[in-house]
């Protein structure tokens, strides 16, 4: 089995797609009832936000008892220091604020509206919280992209001079101008600006170089912006103006720093300087690690970061408001507080609504033999009571072990003891397909086929409809199924095989892989559970019975005789018929519409960025999983406690070391399972990077890989989705599975006993009524399957909540072994049925030789007679 995979239900390493704006923003407008909302990512330092219940509304009550950052004055910076970056002018208004003295401005209550660039985003936020601001809103702005060399002021005669404030000297060699890819994509708009428009601006006046009055040639979509005016054409079909217009999102320009010599032209000839457009992201306020361990801790208040865009329209509301001669006076107020999301996301409710509900429909699934056959001796039983009066019950008993003859109507005696069980002859796993074949054999010596393909276990009349069941054993191909029963060796082998695959997809990052094998992998087993029951029902209800006729071309007979006539064409056909056997249309349709669906699944997993977000890919993706659950559970069984007991401990002790241990042992501290559960671990480059370019090779990484049910987060803004491994489904699941099957198996004997199959618990004698609630989920006293279920179900709540509490991924076996193992140890101690399961209940191995016959040992013959007999004593008479 491939590489397990963790819960991570809560904690899922999203691929790094932007910087979150994790913060809002309300503003509230004099006279107008509803708020401007905006956005905003916080700081790494200072106080976090107080919370969305506590900062949605404005709050009314005094400033002692206001929570942080609500009901605060936007204000702007000292005109003497716009950037909050001169130390010295800031502790020479720190001081007039505290004086209070008359005509200066005071900050108290007052949320800063403070440019980025000049400095350090923790030096600002200590700047502002010293003049006796509450928050600081750093807003992005063309300025803070372009810088001037300070480390060149140096003087003629070699005496220093390196106060960037006072110089002005500077010329265009001083000037650092933005950073390609980082500021700006030419390829998202560019354009040449004519040397007499440049030298209308001004990239030279300290302290940054950059002026203010620049952003009228460098902003907006009209061609008051030289860049919509100049733009160079993407192409032959659009004007420049409109192509600038329509690529570049900011609606922003950089002038990069290079020029271009022209010919000339209506603008003049000479120089021409490029500019492009300029990136208008959310960033981190990251922290300042030059400034001392007291000053870091001094920050108090909360910092947040607004885009140019947002700046814009907040500043132009404030001055709209400041220049209104017939307003009342009343300020604009805000609010900032954390983005609301829910502590425990729904989607992680599904999950494990879905994780229980799969692993109960393939654990009754994987008993549907055992139930097919009861169901048979019931029909049997109801139809010789009708016949034959009360007499007909009785020879349930005596005739269950045989089939009627389907020509000339005389009883033929079919061979049904059990097969040698593993652990007690050779030791090699038992597989059940030899015995199916023969037992098919038989059963159509025994029985013709009725017209819709299938067979009678036995024949009361022409006319006995009741009579008829399906046997699975005659059925096409495709449900035709080794069933493999562990043993100790495969439980130990387990973890070598899981930790050998873990660690060839740690080193060598094959999870491409991966991705083929499950696309085509659970695209047969989704044909096999959903399609083909599907498309049978859908042709059987229109009576169409062609499509579930055999095909003659892929017949044996056929396949045969076109070999031996040779050829390419026989040897085709013989190829097809040896790999496929015997093949219906609807089997073709079936798996020509699953590889179809797996095949577009795997399309969109290789060409679509983050396709997990999409509801096709994960919708397909769960609906894949759950098949192959089913599948895995309906081929793998346990048949001993011992054994169950020996694979779920090593598999305990598996999550856990790669889980928790390897961290300890890895390179870089990395989890070896979380980082192959996220197909190498979150994306190497910077999240900002990420939002410009998403399919850098530096950004891809973080999905997770698709061995499990994913369900994305419900009203989440942060995204990411719930998982669950299948890993843990199946290995619980083999358990579940064992408890279904044994329940099955003793109400199966209770039958053939001439009982109802309405099992007693052992002790006390007491039969239950509630014949749905067995058949459901096996609930009544002396069962398994449902408290196993209920087990499974209180583990894997556990390993969610888990999640959640500590705040990490959990290995949910960790809790589900416990739960489960320790569940069904009590039950059958209790029942005194432990030394029966330890090794091979005699239950199972009895109703196994009903259902595929064999050879059996003498004190096999013994267990059956004597399983029978308990059997008897356990279920209640009719």
């Amino acid at each position: 089995m491939a590489a397990r995979l963790l819960l991570l239900s809560a904690l899922v390493i999203s691929p790094a797609q932007s910087i979150l704006q994790t913060a809002t923003i309300d503003v509230l407008l004099p006279g107008v009832p509803t708020p401007l909302t905006l956005l905003a990512s916080q700081a790494s330092f200072g106080p976090s936000l107080v919370s969305y219940t506590d900062g949605h509304h404005l709050s009314t009550s005094s400033s002692s008892s206001r929570p942080a950052g609500v009901g605060l004055i936007p204000s702007t910076p000292p005109s003497d220091d716009p950037f909050l970056c001169n130390d010295w002018i800031t502790n020479k208004n720190t001081n007039n604020n505290n004086n209070n003295n008359d005509g200066e401005k005071s900050y108290n209550n007052a949320a800063l509206l403070v440019p980025r660039g000049q400095c350090s985003f923790q030096r600002k936020a200590l700047s502002a919280q010293r003049l006796g601001a509450s928050a600081i809103i750093i807003y992005g702005s063309l300025s803070s992209r372009y810088a001037l060399n300070v480390t060149n002021t140096t003087n003629d005669d070699g005496t220093s001079n390196n106060d960037a404030y006072t110089r002005n000297d500077y010329t265009m060699e001083d000037v650092i101008w933005p950073t390609d890819k980082q500021d700006y994509d030419c390829s998202n708009g560019q354009a040449f600006i004519p040397s007499n428009v440049f030298e209308k601006m001004n990239f030279l006046t300290s302290p940054g170089g950059y002026v203010d009055s620049n952003d009228e040639y460098l902003i907006g979509n009209s061609e008051n912006n030289v860049c919509v005016k100049y733009a160079a054409a993407n192409d032959d079909t659009s004007s420049s103006s409109s192509s600038f217009v329509s690529s570049c999102e900011s609606q922003r320009c950089l002038v990069t720093g290079n020029n271009v010599t022209t010919d000339g032209g209506s603008d003049g000839e000479g120089i021409k300087y490029e500019a492009c457009c300029a990136w208008d992201f959310a960033i981190w306020l990251y922290q300042d690690t030059t400034l001392s361990k007291e000053e870091q801790a001094e920050v108090t208040i909360p910092a947040v970061y607004i885009t140019m865009q947002q700046a814009t329209e907040f500043l132009d509301l404030m001055n709209g408001v400041n220049n209104n001669e017939n307003g009342n006076g009343d300020p604009i107020v805000l609010s900032m507080y954390a983005r609301d999301r829910p502590y425990v996301n729904s989607s992680a409710i599904i999950i494990w609504a879905l994780g229980v509900f799969v692993a109960w429909l393939a654990s009754y699934h994987s008993s549907g033999d055992y139930r097919s056959y009861a169901k048979a001796i019931q029909m049997k039983s109801q139809w010789m009571a009708r016949a034959g009066g009360v007499g007909g019950a009785v020879a349930v008993a005596s005739s269950s072990t045989r089939r009627q003859g389907g020509g000339g109507g005389g009883d033929e005696y079919v061979d049904e003891r059990p097969p040698s069980s593993p652990g007690r002859g050779d030791g090699t796993p038992r597989s059940r397909s030899q015995s199916r074949e023969r037992n098919a054999a038989t059963a159509s010596a025994a029985s013709p086929p009725s017209e819709n393909g299938e067979r009678t276990i036995y024949r009361g009349g022409e006319d006995d409809a009741a009579a008829v069941i399906s046997n699975r054993s005659v059925q096409p191909r495709h449900q035709e199924e080794e069933s493999l029963e562990l043993d100790a060796s495969h439980a130990l082998g387990f973890i070598v095989m899981a930790s050998t695959s873990l660690l060839v997809l740690f080193y060598f990052k094959i999870f491409n892989v991966v991705k083929i094998f499950y696309a085509f992998g659970c695209s047969g087993a989704f044909a096999q559970v959903v399609l083909y029951p599907l498309l049978t029902r859908i042709f059987r209800k229109l009576r169409w019975k062609a499509p579930m006729r055999p095909m003659e071309c892929l017949s044996e007979e056929n396949a045969t005789r076109a070999a031996l006539n040779g050829g390419c064409k026989g040897k085709i056909l013989m190829c097809l018929y040896s790999f496929f056997g015997p093949m219906t249309h609807l089997d073709v349709m079936a798996n020509t519409i699953a590889y179809a669906v797996g095949g577009t699944w795997l399309y969109m997993a290789f060409t679509v960025l983050h396709p997990e977000s999409h509801l096709f890919y994960w919708i397909v993706q769960d609906i894949f999983g759950a098949c192959m659950c089913i599948t895995f559970l309906g081929t793998i069984k346990i048949n001993a406690i011992r054994v169950a007991a020996i694979l779920l401990t090593v598999a305990f002790f598996y999550d856990i070391f790669f889980v928790f241990v390897t961290p300890l042992l890895t390179k870089h501290g990395e989890s070896i399972m979380v980082n192959v559960a996220t197909s190498g671990g979150p994306p190497k480059a910077d999240p900002s990077w990420c939002e410009k370019y998403p399919s850098s090779e530096e950004c891809k990484g973080g999905e997770p890989l698709p061995m499990l049910f994913a369900i994305p987060r419900i009203g989440d803004y942060q995204g990411g989705s719930s998982m669950l491994g299948l890993g843990d489904i199946v290995l619980p699941g083999l358990l579940l599975s064992f408890a279904s099957r044994f329940d099955e198996a003793k109400r199966l004997m209770g039958l053939v006993s001439g009982g109802s199959g309405r099992v007693r618990n052992g002790g006390a004698g007491v039969s239950t009524n509630k014949s749905s609630c067995n058949i459901c989920c096996g609930c009544g006293q002396g069962r398994y399957f449902g408290p196993v279920v209920v087990a499974y179900a209180i583990g894997l709540a556990m390993a969610n909540a888990a999640v959640y509490l500590m705040q990490m991924g959990q290995p949910a076996l960790l809790y589900l072994v416990p739960c489960c193992l320790g569940t069904f140890v009590v039950i059958a101690r209790r029942n005194g049925e432990l030394n029966d399961i330890w090794e091979n209940p005699r239950a199972i191995r009895a109703a196994d030789a009903l259902l595929f016959g064999g050879t059996i040992e003498a004190e096999d013959e013994d267990d059956v007679r004597t399983s029978s007999l308990l059997m008897n004593e356990g279920a209640e008479m009719t």
